[in-house]
């Protein structure tokens, strides 16, 4: 609070104090959570300096897309892990008598931060059914050799096979295209422009 008792706010020191500002609001907006499992540190260095920032005044979906494949952000929300059940990888874990785990499943984590939070928003008009879709458009867009913190890449045999059906629109079998369809989708939908807006008001305003 300042002298007159009025409430501030404290902006980044920067030369280029707007883009700054953005860069901070759109950390906050594609939040991944610094101390989760063994996450390397230079996956947060590189998800703020060369994901976030270079993009933090650009076109939203191109953020969007950089960010889906960000190994912080697919780290951060388990997407590297997730594998179609139908996937060739899922069939042969199955088949596998020596696999510890012969289901490796689906996960969802991703599929529902991306509508609920990146874009369309908590009311954005998607079900449970479209949340499970997208998780299987996302299956095989993982970290290759993560350990190691190496960069993302898409793997044929994890991903979910046959076309998906997201908000009444098909999403035909097309690989790693399937997620850029998507993300292209969400990022051009006026839920998603009302969603964005309402945050941007409440961060300047």
């Amino acid at each position: 609070r300042d002298v007159t008792g009025v409430q501030t706010c404290a902006l980044p020191i920067s030369q280029r104090q707007l883009q700054a500002v953005m860069t901070d609001f759109w950390l906050n907006h594609f939040n991944v959570y610094l101390k989760k499992g063994q996450l390397a540190p230079w996956y947060l260095v590189d998800y703020e300096q060369n994901v976030v920032a270079p993009r933090a005044m650009g076109k939203f979906e191109d953020l969007l897309v950089a960010t889906a494949k960000s190994p912080a952000m697919l780290f951060y929300l388990d997407n590297h892990t997730s594998i179609g059940p139908r996937s060739l990888a899922a069939m042969r874990a199955q088949l596998n008598p020596l696999a510890k785990n012969k289901n490796p499943g689906l996960n969802e984590n991703y599929a529902r931060e991306l509508m609920e939070l990146h874009t369309l928003g908590v009311d954005g008009g998607y079900t449970q059914k479209d949340v499970t879709e997208v998780a299987k458009v996302f299956t095989g867009w993982t970290i290759e050799e993560p350990r190691k913190g190496g960069g993302f890449t898409f793997n044929e045999r994890r991903h979910e096979p046959g076309p998906k059906v997201v908000m009444g629109k098909t999403i035909q079998e097309n690989g790693e295209r399937e997620g850029l369809e998507v993300l292209h989708r969400l990022a051009t939908s006026p839920a998603t422009a009302h969603h964005l807006s309402q945050e941007l008001a409440e961060r300047f305003v």
